[in-house]
């Protein structure tokens, strides 16, 4: 075969896979995906090995971000976004995450919970913060975070309390695991008030903080083996001032919308286990192509049936968790003009997250079987892609979605 006939070849494949990939979007998702893989390759990926060496924020990740004007992707469109998420486009948002995990697993991290931040104020907020909050991030490049761990015994209690004062409002209380903090600028933190009666419930509220504010404390004190560039720190509130037009969520308001940002969690988690998977297996073909050497004699490394077969394996178990994501991604969008869907919503999103679960922790695996023990080394830094594998993978215990399935399958009306 020419080496002609040999691009050829490699041009139409990849056109098949490109193709099959384009025929499940709008040309407006097509575009942004394009956009993100682009400032991967170019900005965000060249960077990601540093990124993780010296567990650090992703700087250069979240400035190419910001430049594309992305960091507004959930902002409403009539407000200079771009409309995805609640209220909009539920697709576009878990596209862009599976492609930025692919590239930098700890900015694609930092850019869901911004997102998340973005999306809280769109749903809750009233037209003067949505006035405020969205210019700062469209227009200002500001980011968001979201806190909700507390360091109790009990995980579900919340001890971070707001209560009324003149002007305003006072805050108190420590979040860890404070993902993005080291870089945003402002924060949901959720709490409840204090200077009042009822139930957790009742007295929920979510309080939007200037991180630059006197009595803020952030504490870049995280140290895990994976997704070493989050800034998933320690931030103590100690009596900080929040005006009184900064609060949102009050009066059992964040139970109206928590059938979409409970379902939106887990999909939005299955993608960026996608996106590791995928980034491994990319790396991992690459290094195959120029470095691996056969193990059948005779034979050139991408003609071994042993390489080829783990390489078809990898591929389909990804490609399996890549559909579970769009098709729950999709179910939420139908769900917010139908909320009756809300419950298959919330099934496919569990489906998706167990499945990706298993095939990014697989996939970021086997790549080395497939590679050799060269690849072992720490100069390629592959072993990064497990590491933020099993850690995030660890955020809100899958085996809550497994029973949760379980329950629905046993229980089904026409599982019987």
């Amino acid at each position: 075969m020419t080496a002609m006939n040999i691009s050829a070849k490699k041009d139409k494949v990849t056109n098949i896979r490109e193709a099959s990939i384009r025929a499940e979007l709008t040309e407006r998702q097509w575009s942004f995906l394009q956009q993100a893989r682009k400032l991967g390759r170019e900005q965000i990926g060249p960077a990601a090995w540093q990124v993780d060496h010296d567990a650090r924020y992703p700087h250069e990740a979240i400035q190419s971000l910001k430049e594309a004007g992305l960091l507004g992707i959930t902002v409403p469109e009539e407000a200079g976004g771009h409309g995805a998420g609640f209220g909009g486009d539920t697709l576009l948002l878990p596209l862009l995450l599976m492609e930025l995990a692919a590239w930098c697993s700890s900015a694609s991290q930092v850019f869901t919970l911004h997102n998340t931040g973005v999306q809280l104020v769109h749903a809750l907020g009233n037209a003067e913060q949505h006035a405020f909050f969205f210019d700062k991030v469209v227009k200002h490049g500001e980011l968001f975070a979201s806190f909700g761990s507390e360091a109790g015994a009990d995980r579900f209690k919340l001890g971070s309390g707001l209560a009324a004062v003149d002007g305003g409002f006072c805050l108190s209380g420590t979040k860890i695991f404070a993902t993005g903090s080291t870089g945003a600028k402002w924060a949901i933190w959720r709490s409840v008030r204090t200077d009042m009666d009822g139930s957790q419930e009742d007295r929920f509220v979510m309080p939007i903080v200037d991180l630059t504010a006197e009595g803020i404390t952030v504490t870049d004190d995280w140290d895990g083996i994976g997704q070493r560039g989050t800034g998933s720190g320690t931030v103590l509130a100690d009596h900080v001032h929040v005006p009184s037009g900064s609060v949102i969520g009050g009066g059992g308001a964040y139970g109206l919308i928590h059938p979409f940002f409970n379902t939106q969690f887990h999909i939005h988690f299955a993608a960026q286990y996608v996106g590791i998977a995928a980034g491994a297996l990319r790396d991992a073909l690459d290094y195959v192509k120029e470095k691996s050497r056969t193990w059948t004699a005779g034979l050139k490394v991408t003609d071994d049936p042993a390489i080829l077969l783990r390489i078809g394996e990898m591929d389909a178990k990804l490609e399996a968790a890549r559909q579970l994501v769009l098709h729950a991604a999709r179910l939420l969008q139908a769900a917010q003009s139908a909320p009756e869907l809300y419950p298959s919503a919330a099934l496919a999103a569990s489906q998706a997250k167990v499945i990706a679960t298993s095939a990014s922790l697989e996939i970021t695996s086997d790549v080395f079987q497939l590679m050799g023990a060269r690849a072992a080394t720490r100069k390629y830094g592959f072993d990064r892609y497990f590491r933020n594998a099993r850690t995030l993978t660890l955020h809100d215990p899958v085996d809550k979605q497994r029973e949760a399935l379980g329950k629905s399958a046993l229980f089904s009306e026409c599982g019987e």
